[in-house]
């Protein structure tokens, strides 16, 4: 991407963000941008297509280019996209970011989440207990109840970005888990959490949350000094 283009997608990107072009407002033609910067149509084009990758912008065949409405897929994609490039380096700060909004998720579902919630969930630890023992049948069972529990929240929000990263990490988790039993703790911990939200106790919840997940990054931690 040219500087120039770069360039625009600060302007127009600033003006998104301060509120001063509100979502559904008409882009002004390429020509009239390219008079607007001064730029070619080369470099407006790249810095359209650029936005619009970002979930900045909407195109509508024959009718133009628009400031895009709200959108969780938006801000779903960009962080499934983090997760996915984010490096070793950094994937301590990915594992707490998990933790904090887990945890809440947890809190949450203990307050709003009814019997069908629960009913998932325990047909998830039922289908942990049968695959236990099978690296990858578990880690996709694994990664269901998480994402349950982030549904039974009732916050759009916090399962929409929990279920881009999850996967991520828990394909990290499903390399990095060492050889020894660990399956029974996770379903010991998973059932724990269950027990919490079905009790409707949000504070134990998120405790058996946060426990789980804080000494899942500690057994981490622990392999990678090996």
């Amino acid at each position: 991407m040219s500087q120039r283009s770069r360039e625009i997608i600060d302007e127009i990107e600033g003006e998104i963000l301060s509120g001063k072009i509100t979502p559904g407002t008409r882009l002004p033609s390429e020509e009239k941008l390219c008079e607007r910067f001064g730029a070619s149509r080369t470099v407006i084009r790249e810095a359209i297509q650029q936005m619009r990758g970002r979930g900045l912008l909407r195109t509508t065949k024959g009718s133009g280019t628009y400031i895009s409405d709200p959108s969780l897929d938006f801000l779903a994609t960009a962080m499934k996209a983090y997760a996915s490039l984010v490096v070793e380096a950094g994937f301590d700060e990915l594992i707490d970011f998990r933790i904090l909004i887990e945890t809440e998720c947890a809190r949450m579902a203990a307050t709003n989440a009814g019997e069908s919630v629960l009913k998932e969930l325990r047909a998830v630890l039922e289908r942990m207990e049968k695959v236990k023992g099978v690296r990858v049948k578990f880690s996709k069972a694994d990664i269901a109840f998480h994402l349950v529990i982030a549904k039974g929240s009732g916050n759009r929000i916090y399962a929409g970005v929990l279920g881009a990263m999850e996967r991520r990490i828990i394909e990290y988790a499903q390399t990095n888990r060492g050889d020894s039993d660990w399956y029974s703790g996770v379903i010991a911990a998973h059932s724990e959490i269950v027990e919490a939200i079905a009790l409707g106790l949000p504070d134990k919840a998120a405790d058996a949350m946060r426990r789980h997940l804080v000494s899942s990054k500690r057994h981490f931690l622990d392999l990678e000094k090996l």
